[in-house]
Parts: structure tokens; C-alpha cells; sequence
């Protein structure tokens, strides 16, 4: 991969209380890695490529845990 490889990220949540978002990303998702979500935080359980990453972009899907609401 190039280091100009973009991902589109869809999340969802686990327990359904986050309607999930399409977010595109400079980087892959990780396990483990905290995203922001209107004024929650949460953690990613689990990603799964969709498409294979060409030279310049990359369709992922991340299942995610609310860790925290922000103030």
C-alpha cells in the first residue's frame, strides 16, 4: 500500500444504542483503537476488510463498544 492510502470505515455499534457512521480514515482500523462518535468515545472490537485495498483506498468494517460519553 501506498502511505496515501485511504480507508472508508463503516462502524457499527454491538448493542445497537449508536446508529453507526461511514467515517473515511488516513489509516486502517485497529483492535483496540478508540473513535470518536458525536459525544460518545468507543472502542473497536473487530474489523473486517470488504473490499481488498487498492494502491489508494481501502472499504473496511469495524464493530465497536461505547467506552465513554463526553462532556
Amino acid at each position: 500500500m501506498s502511505a496515501a492510502t485511504r480507508y472508508k470505515v463503516s462502524f457499527v455499534v454491538e448493542d445497537g444504542s449508536h446508529s453507526g457512521a461511514i467515517i473515511n480514515m488516513d489509516h486502517r482500523p485497529r483492535v483496540g483503537e478508540e473513535i470518536q462518535l458525536d459525544r460518545a468515545v468507543y472502542e473497536i472490537l473487530e474489523v473486517e476488510e470488504l473490499i481488498p485495498p487498492t494502491d489508494d483506498f481501502g472499504f473496511m468494517h469495524a464493530t465497536c463498544r461505547r467506552v465513554r460519553n463526553l462532556p
